[in-house]
């Protein structure tokens, strides 16, 4: 199984209460805003990083992945929702089943 992301860049326009380098409206400096993608993707930092958030923090919790993976989904359409981004961003939850 693995986290499905339909590269929005929702999560990166919103990380103001990040410790990241961003820009006054709390932009990910290293998000590409035409493509959305990540600037330093291969070398993005561990928040950045759902399996090693998961591994490194959520694991001790007794939390499945499969259960993180429904949870950091659904913040994305929330993320979605306030960024007015086109619906078709929004990931299926069923297709972790």
């Amino acid at each position: 199984m693995e986290f499905l992301c339909s590269q929005c860049g929702a999560c990166c326009k919103n990380v103001s209460h990040l410790d990241l380098p961003q820009d006054k409206n709390g932009i990910c400096d290293h998000l590409d805003q035409e493509s959305n993608l990540c600037t330093i993707y291969d070398n993005r930092p561990d928040i950045c990083r759902v399996d090693t958030l998961y591994e490194n923090y959520f694991k001790k919790f007794k939390m499945s992945k499969k259960e993180f993976y429904i949870r950091n989904t659904s913040v994305c359409h929330d993320l979605i929702d306030k960024e007015n981004l086109d619906k078709k961003y929004k990931i299926d939850i069923a297709k972790y089943n």
